[in-house]
């Protein structure tokens, strides 16, 4: 038996509405020309497909196991395709990345900059949002690729390590503890927090380290720009934590930076595809360009006498 995918799918795109009218004004094809292609279906498989004695829309119990199996058939069918025309154009094609604006912001103006400049015909999508969220598009497929921040444990994807780096507390000079170089949670208990939201991984993790701290944070401010967070430390509304390389770019003398210990709190991040989605070239490609840039970046290498010329600064 070959099954017949234009019907399969515009089965699916029915079961989807639910209605054979919203399913043919979005596949723009008449509605007599649908309800053919359906039934034509049905007789192939030799099963009904449709409940049509109920006066609700209503899929068969084969009917409902064709639409969730089809739905995979035909995903891995569009992705085979375009595996073949990614191998086929070599340095062609579309790659679509799921980046953290604050990863975004330290590591990939310059990896993104030379990437597309020596591979021009290969189109880069990017989109910003935390990694939380990236890993919910990841498990959605509308993702290639995503970067996040460790821990991560999900088996069913594949983790590659980019960076390492430390998360620093950001308070003001007037702070009782702005005379330190380095500080632990528990010296945290009665601030305020202001922190990115539950978006991004460092929010779980703060809270985490703070929980685990014995304390439950005390969050006065979310918010998805870690520079709104800085000049609020600056203008003395709380504290804040922040990845090492992120607080590099924010200069103030209202701020000291302070290193955090008990627990250490590494800054990690990592790329993530699934496991499912085999690499493809571009991916391959993409994964190798960046780590070779970040490892040959001396900027983004820290020694320990930087670090502590940094923290120095205030």
């Amino acid at each position: 038996m070959n099954l017949n995918l234009r019907c399969l799918s515009y089965f699916i795109q029915v079961a989807k509405h639910k209605n054979f009218t919203k399913a043919s004004n979005e596949l723009f094809i008449s509605q007599s020309t649908l309800s053919k292609s359906v039934i034509a279906l049905e007789k192939e498989l030799g099963t009904t497909l449709i409940d049509r004695s109920s006066n609700e829309f209503k899929l068969t119990p084969h009917g409902i196991l064709l639409c969730e199996n089809g739905r995979y058939l035909l995903d891995m069918i569009e992705k085979q395709e375009e595996s073949i025309y990614n191998m086929m154009q070599g340095d062609q094609g579309v790659l679509r990345i799921g980046i953290p604006p604050v990863i975004l912001t330290a590591y990939f103006p310059s990896i993104i900059y030379e990437f597309q400049k020596q591979n021009p015909k290969i189109k880069l999508h990017v989109i910003e949002a935390g990694a939380n969220t990236i890993k919910e598009r990841m498990d959605q497929d509308s993702l290639d690729l995503g970067v996040i921040i460790f821990p991560f444990a999900y088996p069913d994807y594949h983790v590659v390590p980019l960076a390492s780096s430390f998360n620093t507390l950001l308070v003001h000079k007037s702070h009782a503890l702005a005379h330190k170089d380095t500080a632990c949670f528990k010296e945290l208990i009665y601030e305020n927090f202001l922190i990115l939201d539950n978006t991004y991984m460092l929010h779980d993790r703060i809270l985490y380290n703070c929980r685990s701290a014995g304390f439950e944070p005390r969050i006065t401010c979310e918010s998805s720009q870690w520079d709104f967070l800085a000049e609020m430390v600056s203008l003395n509304q709380g504290i804040t934590i922040l990845p090492y390389p992120i607080t590099m770019r924010f200069h103030s003398d209202n701020i000291k930076r302070i290193k955090l210990k008990e627990p250490e709190f590494p800054w990690n991040i990592a790329f993530i595809v699934k496991k499912e989605n085999s690499f493809s070239n571009l991916i391959d490609l993409f994964i190798q360009f960046s780590c070779e840039k970040v490892l040959s970046a001396s900027h983004l290498s820290y020694s320990d006498s930087q670090i502590e010329a940094f923290l120095g600064n205030g």
